[in-house]
């Protein structure tokens, strides 16, 4: 129960830091635009990814942060505790608030995993229920959309070959796509565009950057993570953010090595993305996430649109920005260390401080108090 209990410890504590790192990453596209950044997507795709590490590998930086606490080799100085913090506020006289409502708010977190980890009313068991049918919802959702992927792979038929790269033709790919399997990747066109050789080439230049940037291993990754907090809509706003700008940056990088011209890559664009419409809707598939356009034909999911449109947009408005790369390890660094305070404050307090202490005769001074007054009051 004691695993348990720190596992779920830790996911209460990377659903906080992702509230976190949306603020900071908020913060940090301002600076950004304000900085003759505005455009240059690759550098504020490194930045999310690098704060997205820095999430994942949060319970190791808690558990050697505790570590190197129980052995005595930190100064009292780092030992940083939000609710220690908090309670020190509290007694100073810095927040108006009863004693009781400051222990439930510090007994919060406990509070919530006792609910979920040992349910004892309907409320509780619907909530962990609904929580366990979400996860395997969409762990199963990637399941399939994996089946459908290698199906769709297998189905191709090969015409190229680069070492580990292999180039294939496809009847029923509605875009060119990038995938990967334990050894190979892959690269699937449509076989239409063969037809349009400058749509061809364009399309392939795309998908190599693809590659090169390791797009395909990150969207991997995030949907893995996505199905662990599919709850959370920071999730959902950071992949879609990743998305986005993993497809601006992909075409800011093919368009800076002049090989084709800006004019011909958005006609390119508008033709997939016209070839997608044209598909009945029995023959359509779902895109994957790492191909040349994403297109959603759902009425209620126009994302796919809007990003086309941004896309174009970016291409004729600023080519590329500076990638003031000092600046940007700069920025890298003070995100991920951030983060990694905010891994520490946020943990469960070692053991019972003396302000702990004093809360609970404060409390229990309260109580009798109270339990004095109502036998007076009887005795009268």
């Amino acid at each position: 129960m004691t695993r348990i209990s720190s596992a779920f410890d830790a996911y209460i504590n990377a659903n906080i830091l992702l509230v976190v790192a949306f603020t900071l990453w908020l913060v940090t596209r301002f600076i950004l635009n304000r900085t003759g950044m505005r455009h240059a997507y690759g550098t504020q795709l490194r930045l999310l990814n690098a704060v997205f590490l820095a999430i994942v590998f949060s319970p190791f930086i808690a558990y050697a942060y505790k570590m190197m606490a129980g052995a005595g080799l930190l100064p009292g100085s780092l030992q940083l505790n939000l609710s220690d913090i908090m309670l020190a506020q509290y007694l100073n006289g810095s927040i108006a608030m009863s004693p009781t409502e400051m222990e439930r708010l510090l007994n919060l977190r406990e509070t919530l995993g006792a609910g979920l980890l040992q349910p004892a009313g309907w409320v509780q068991y619907t909530i962990v229920t609904l929580m366990l049918a979400g996860f395997l919802a969409c762990l199963a959702r990637c399941g399939i959309a994996s089946f459908k992927l290698r199906r769709i792979i297998t189905e191709s038929y090969p015409w190229r070959r680069f070492g580990r790269v292999h180039l294939r033709l496809s009847d029923r790919a509605l875009v060119p796509f990038s995938a990967r399997g334990l050894r190979r990747r892959y690269i699937v066109v449509p076989a239409n565009m063969l037809l349009r050789p400058q749509d061809m080439r364009i399309a392939l230049a795309h998908e190599f950057q693809h590659l090169r940037q390791r797009d395909v291993e990150w969207e991997i990754g995030l949907e893995l993570f996505k199905s662990l907090f599919f709850w959370n809509p920071v999730v959902h706003y950071w992949k879609r953010q990743i998305e986005q700008l993993r497809e601006l940056s992909c075409d800011q990088k093919v368009l800076s090595r002049r090989r084709f011209e800006v004019q011909d890559y958005c006609d390119c664009l508008l033709r997939v993305c016209e070839d997608t419409l044209r598909r009945q809707p029995a023959q359509a598939i779902a895109l994957p996430r790492v191909s040349l356009v994403q297109f959603d034909r759902r009425f209620f999911r126009p994302a796919g649109l809007t990003l086309l449109r941004r896309r174009v947009d970016s291409l004729f408005a600023a080519a590329t920005d500076s990638e003031r790369r000092r600046l940007s390890l700069l920025i890298t660094g003070v995100l991920v260390a951030t983060l990694a305070i905010a891994t520490i404050a946020i943990q469960r307090p070692s053991g019972w401080s003396h302000d702990r202490l004093m809360l609970s005769s404060i409390i229990n001074l309260e109580r009798l108090e109270t339990l004095n007054g109502r036998t007076t009051f009887s005795s009268w």
